[in-house]
């Protein structure tokens, strides 16, 4: 009877551990649950990156050289004017002819000048005479020296008178002040000059000067005796040298008269010719890249997109400051840089992407 107690009571034991555990299932007071499988997440596939091919290019010294429209121009010209009136007895050139200093131009007829000559100096000795003569007896102490000094004032007088007529009559020669060739000319035989009036127009064409004009951000560019180089119209090349920088700009045009000095031993090379001339600068750092590269951003800048860190596009502006037939000269780059060369209009700056390497050398 015992016996049966005890296995009763132990029968109760372990159904009442069973309750508190909560298994029910083993229990048979709740159904088992379905067995589902465990689904485990796949990995994102990697997002394609767009593909642009691009190149390495250095920067190179590069010489520049400013680029402006100009003229020829006489390096002198001089209007020779007659200094007294009178009509013209001799005129030996013409216009066009080549002359040197100390040629006679156009002589003037004398007219009275002789007889007035001829006249004062009479009267000038006259004078002269008396002055002695006053001299003479101050010193023995019979004239005054109010006197003297009188018969001094009219000797001067008619010495000046001599030498005035004299002066006019070698005014009636007109010669040549400088080399040159006549380009203008007044003296014609016959011709009645007025003193003030030319006889004749002459311009010195060696040497001939280039005249340009310099805008103010590029004249500081430009020195004294920098040799320069220009192109005429009529198809000649010469070269020269820097002679004159206006120190002042013109008002209308913000511009600064430049002279470049070209020599013409033969004076071949004419006044008013159009020039283009090319005045070399100092040396730049560039690169030269493709002309295809170049684009526009949202803003409207100029420039190229680039490959920085992480394989990132970058857009960086540049200036343009030269073209060739191998590409064009740009300013505003690192000294080495990555330029996409293929697809740089289908991606953006910040995007990254997937670089192949040109085959090409850098430039």
């Amino acid at each position: 009877m015992k016996s049966s107690y005890l296995w009763a009571g132990l029968i109760g034991a372990i159904i009442v551990s069973w309750f508190v555990s909560g298994n029910l299932v083993a229990l048979g007071l709740q159904e088992k649950p379905d067995q589902k499988p465990v689904v485990v997440a796949s990995p994102k596939k990697k997002e394609k990156l767009f593909k642009v091919e691009a190149r390495l290019f250095g920067a190179k010294m590069r010489q520049t050289s400013l680029m402006v429209r100009g003229r020829t121009q006489v390096e002198k010209q001089v209007s020779v004017l007659a200094r007294t009136t009178g009509i013209v007895e001799q005129a030996d050139f013409e216009e066009g002819d080549t002359i040197r200093t100390g040629d006679l131009l156009c002589r003037l007829d004398l007219r009275d000048r002789k007889a007035r000559l001829a006249q004062a100096k009479a009267q000038l000795a006259s004078r002269q005479r008396d002055y002695e003569a006053a001299r003479q007896l101050y010193k023995k102490k019979f004239a005054s020296a109010a006197k003297m000094a009188s018969d001094r004032a009219r000797f001067d007088a008619a010495l000046a008178a001599v030498e005035q007529i004299e002066l006019e009559i070698g005014y009636t020669n007109i010669k040549a002040p400088i080399n040159g060739i006549i380009t203008g000319f007044e003296g014609e035989k016959g011709q009645f000059l007025q003193a003030g009036k030319p006889c004749a127009v002459i311009s010195v064409f060696n040497p001939l000067l280039v005249v340009i004009q310099v805008g103010e951000r590029d004249i500081n560019s430009v020195k004294l005796n920098h040799k320069a180089s220009a192109r005429l119209v009529t198809g000649s090349n010469v070269t020269g040298k820097v002679s004159y920088i206006s120190p002042t700009a013109d008002v209308a045009t913000r511009t600064f008269k430049i002279e470049i000095s070209v020599s013409n031993p033969d004076n071949k090379l004419r006044d008013g010719i159009t020039a283009e001339v090319s005045l070399p600068l100092a040396p730049v750092k560039a690169h030269l890249i493709p002309a295809g590269v170049i684009g526009l951003d949202d803003d409207g800048q100029i420039g190229v997109r680039t490959i920085i860190e992480s394989n990132k596009v970058k857009f960086v502006p540049v200036k343009l400051v030269g073209q060739t037939r191998s590409g064009t000269w740009v300013q505003g780059l690192p000294d080495e840089v990555t330029i996409i060369i293929t697809g740089q209009d289908y991606v953006l700056s910040g995007q990254t992407v997937d670089v192949v390497f040109s085959a090409e050398s850098a430039s």
